[in-house]
């Protein structure tokens, strides 16, 4: 019997199963005050409208068409080279549908007179819809050269 009842002892805690808890379906919702009866406290229904919505509509110049770029050491990147002038709308709209309009009814954005391409030693790229200032001096020398004969076209 007791040679039973060791084996028993054994047995069990070896067989026992693991089981992991889980999360019910549904959470129970309880008052504020815990009590589990009609508490107290209210919310009012009536909500503020919402703040206007700040769009911001940033136009580039774009100046030469998309080409891939080098460096000296031999990186390459694709962009196309810019203006360092931006025109920039600013306007208030209710939601974000009425942004989308305000956007797509917006004036075209107009070339200034005398575009900017080489500003401290550096030119203004569009890589991946994002402006990117790169120092000439990193620059391959025929990219240099590109960047110059474009200054040299554009209106002084």
């Amino acid at each position: 019997m007791k040679a039973f009842l060791f084996m028993f002892a054994v047995a069990v805690p070896l067989s026992g199963q693991v089981i992991n808890p889980t999360t019910g379906k549904k959470f129970e919702t309880r008052d504020l005050n815990g009590s589990g009866g009609s508490g107290g406290v209210s919310i009012n229904a009536a909500t503020k409208p919402a703040p206007p919505t700040k769009t911001k509509l940033t136009s580039y110049f774009i100046l030469g068409d998309q080409r891939q770029w080098k460096s000296k050491d031999g990186r390459s990147l694709l962009g196309a080279i810019i203006a360092f002038e931006d025109s920039v709308i600013e306007f208030d709209a209710a939601n974000p549908v009425a942004a989308r309009e305000a956007v797509e009814k917006a004036p075209p954005a107009k070339l200034p007179d005398k575009p900017t391409l080489i500003r401290e030693g550096k030119v203004r790229l569009m890589v991946n819809k994002k402006p990117v200032e790169v120092s000439m001096d990193l620059l391959s020398e025929d990219d240099r050269k590109y960047v110059d004969d474009l200054n040299a076209r554009l209106p002084k």
